[in-house]
Order: structure tokens, then C-alpha cells, then sequence
């Protein structure tokens, strides 16, 4: 039980980062195996998919391959510091994975200050922030600095008018075609 106050901590922060650009359900957070039911990521915000994991090293690694097959072309994963003996250890392997697959202007990987059980909702969020903006998305904050506010709806998203089952993976860096 104590694994969805950590979830709950996660989608807080997001929805503190972002306000109602953060989408955490329906399609935005399907990723497409080639079958049914599909997997689901904790959200999208934009073109970015993102997941927060608070679990074991092996499991968040496990993330990173959902964050690998979804369709945005961006990737966001945020590391709750609970069940890991080193959070940045973790975070070092999980973007050493990712960049096989995702070149690494495209995502982004951080551990947070707090987590269901010590929220720093403040503190995270501003570290969601940061990691969206390297990624393109204009947060509220840089709106008001007179710039253009980043996708929130489904017409400027990465899910946008096509279907799950017409989409291709990433190939690795040294894949031919």
C-alpha cells in the first residue's frame, strides 16, 4: 500500500509542475507492446512522455522501456529517492539505457527531493520544471516572460490523430533502415 502514497506524491508534483498540461490517463499514457491491453506510462505533458518510479533499480529500469516504447518523442523520467540505496546511481543507468534508443536531447532523468513519506512538493516540482523546459515545453512561468505556452491538448500532442497499433518503436542508433 505504501507504493501509492509514493504514485499520489508523483501525480502532485506533476499537476504542481504543470497545472492541467499533465494528462494521466486515456490514450496519452497507452504504450503500444502488440497487444492488448496496452502498458500505460504515469503521464504525458505535451510531446513528453514521463514516468515516476519510486521502486527497486531493476523495476525503474523496467520503466525506462515504457518511456523507450511510447510514442512521444520526448522522454521525462522522475526518480522518487525510496527503495534505492543510491537514487543517483539509478538515474546514471537509467540514462545510460536511454541513450541507446533516445538521443539525449530528447530526455531527461531526475531525482527528486522528497516522496510520499517526506513530500518537497515545492522543490520537485520546480525540478520537473526545469527538466520540461531543457525539453521544450514552456511552463506557465517562461508564458508569462511573454513566450509561447507548450502543447497541453490532444491537436498539438504526440498522440494526436493516429493509431496506437500504427506506430513504430525507436530503432537503436545502429539499425539499418
Amino acid at each position: 500500500m505504501s507504493g501509492h502514497k509514493h504514485d499520489k506524491y508523483g501525480r502532485e508534483v506533476l499537476r504542481a509542475a504543470v497545472g492541467p498540461s499533465f494528462t494521466g490517463w486515456g490514450a496519452p499514457v497507452e504504450v503500444d507492446y502488440g497487444t492488448r491491453p496496452p502498458a500505460r506510462i504515469d503521464g504525458a505533458v505535451g510531446q513528453i512522455a514521463v514516468e515516476v518510479e519510486s521502486k527497486t533499480p531493476k523495476q525503474i529500469r523496467g520503466a525506462v522501456l515504457d518511456l523507450i516504447f511510447h510514442r512521444c518523442p520526448k522522454k521525462l523520467l522522475v526518480i522518487l529517492p525510496v527503495y534505492q540505496s543510491n537514487a543517483e546511481t539509478t538515474a546514471h543507468q537509467c540514462r545510460y539505457a536511454l541513450r541507446r534508443f533516445v538521443r539525449p536531447e530528447d530526455f531527461r532523468v531526475v531525482v527528486a527531493f522528497g516522496h510520499g513519506d517526506d513530500p518537497r512538493v515545492e522543490m520537485d516540482a520546480e525540478v520537473v520544471r526545469s527538466a520540461l523546459r531543457e525539453l521544450g515545453f514552456q511552463t506557465a512561468g517562461s508564458q508569462a516572460a511573454g513566450q509561447r505556452r507548450g502543447p497541453a491538448d490532444a491537436r498539438s500532442s504526440c498522440w494526436a490523430g493516429s493509431e496506437l497499433s500504427s506506430w513504430d518503436p525507436p530503432r537503436t542508433a545502429d539499425a539499418k533502415g
